[in-house]
């Protein structure tokens, strides 16, 4: 049965090679026995003889791209027919910038098949990108469609693809925002770029390069580097700028969360953590916008459609104005999480009696992490954690801690805060037998934005056995109590 059944294979195997190579040779003879004349030509002559293609020929000859076309690099080109071209704005027209990167925005590297379904993102010469999908390049047809030549191929549109600012630069170059452009303008920065830098010599004492003063210096952004890079053309984004009266209203229901002791950094902290949440991913426009948008922080940001002002389409995706985004002060300081088994010290090294656990909670199927350490011979003995970026306000403190090891003794032990003293902080809680649920510890309140260290701590006994002097902790959740 073996040699049958491997001999099937081999027929099968031997007659899928055949079809293979049938399909092959029939593939080469059809390129082969091709008529279209344009197969001979390269995009730039084959252009020229498309009487459709009159006008932008003219430009393309005008920015120098005709002979770009004329060489043997493969490029995709999407015309816009003589009548789209009668209707370029004459200021395209009369500005050599303008013009070369119009032109550019209808070009494309290496040779790119159009009617296929699904939208694909496409890098143009001018460095914008299109969104082609089927016979759509953006917003304009495609009527005549893969002409192929001997360099790459071209379609006609019926429409030109204007070239617009992306969501970045729209900002920039808007007018009546200046509350929330501002704001923006506000996280630049300069930073040094030693490959831009002009180099003068080497330090005979450190042996590192010399740069000409004032060279290599740079503007980058906060927002862009650390929130979102809406400046991206290659992605798409929803970008939300708020009017002056709702970008102030918003920041001054913020203001009260970040006391510091300057006022400038108090508008700062509120400001950021505003915008952070009003750009996202993908593009929508007014009628695709839900009631509820979700940033990349997980706030909940609410779409109310009715007080978008306007809604401007972009290069890389949309920008509404908006007179209102009623952010609850729930969705923006949700619960803190701060995870036991990522202390950042301890009282003493206790490396021997240290646990670092993988545990499964039965209560809700999911496994969990947690840190516990047994007869430590040590009082009062301490794990200290870093809550970063904590706001002006009071908390509801919660803990999981899982005793799984012994019924009895059971142990005992606090949560300090800014402090391993008594003073401020939470009484002694006995940590029962496998219970895998939150205790509520208290009420604290933190009087200004800052760092604020969170300690762990066990009984005022330096018993070494008998698991009665322990410490252990799934996680400490703090829950802003407005």
């Amino acid at each position: 049965m073996l040699l049958v059944k491997n001999s099937r294979l081999s027929i099968v195997i031997a007659l899928l090679l055949v079809m293979a190579i049938a399909a092959c040779k029939k593939g080469w003879k059809d390129h082969n026995d091709s008529t279209d004349p344009n197969l001979g030509l390269n995009l730039i002559t084959a252009i020229k003889a498309d009487p459709e293609a009159a006008q932008f020929v003219t430009l393309l000859t005008k920015t120098g791209y005709d002979k770009v076309l004329a060489s043997s690099k493969p490029f995709t080109v999407w015309v816009p027919n003589n009548n789209a071209i009668a209707s370029l704005p004459a200021n395209v027209l009369a500005d050599t910038n303008l013009l070369k990167s119009f032109v550019g925005n209808h070009i494309a590297n290496g040779s790119i098949t159009s009617g296929v379904t699904g939208t694909q993102r496409i890098p143009m010469l001018n460095g914008k990108y299109a969104n082609l999908n089927n016979l759509q390049l953006d917003s304009s047809s495609i009527v005549t469609s893969n002409k192929y030549c001997s360099n790459g191929l071209y379609n006609l549109m019926d429409k030109f693809v204007p070239v617009k600012d992306n969501c970045w630069q729209w900002l920039l170059n808007s007018t009546g925002f200046t509350s929330s452009k501002n704001f923006f303008l506000s996280l630049n920065y300069t930073y040094f770029d030693s490959a831009s830098a002009t180099q003068t010599g080497v330090d005979p004492n450190t042996g590192q390069p010399v740069y000409k003063p004032g060279t290599g210096l740079s503007t980058r952004n906060r927002f862009l580097d650390n929130v979102m890079n809406v400046s991206d053309e290659s992605a798409e984004y929803t970008f939300i700028i708020l009017n002056d009266a709702s970008f102030a209203a918003e920041n001054t229901k913020l203001t009260p969360w970040f006391k510091t002791t300057s006022v400038d950094t108090t508008n700062n902290l509120a400001g950021s953590w505003l915008v952070k949440d009003l750009a996202v991913q993908g593009s929508y426009s007014a009628a695709q916008l839900p009631d509820t948008l979700v940033s990349q922080y997980g706030v909940k940001v609410p779409i109310d459609k009715t007080k978008i002002l306007s809604s401007i389409k972009t290069s890389n995706g949309w920008v509404h104005t908006m007179s209102q985004v009623n952010f609850t002060l729930a969705n923006k300081f949700p619960p803190i999480i701060i995870e036991g088994e990522n202390p950042t010290g301890f009282a003493a090294e206790r490396t021997a009696q240290l646990l670092f656990r993988n545990r499964l909670n039965p209560n809700t199927g999911q496994n969990f992490k947690d840190i516990l350490i047994q007869n430590y011979s040590f009082a009062s003995y301490w794990v200290r954690y870093l809550a970063k970026n904590m706001n002006s306000m009071r908390y509801n403190a919660f803990w999981v801690a899982v005793n799984d090891v012994q019924t009895t003794p059971l142990w005992s032990q606090r949560l300090g805060v800014d402090s391993v003293t008594t003073k401020g902080n939470f009484p002694y809680i006995t940590v029962a037998n496998k219970n895998y649920n939150e205790v509520s510890l208290g009420t604290f309140t933190v009087p200004r934005y800052k760092d604020l260290n969170l300690f762990l701590i066990g009984a005022n006994s330096s018993s070494s056995s008998g698991g009665g002097v322990s410490v252990s902790v799934d996680y400490i959740k703090l829950v802003p109590a407005f």
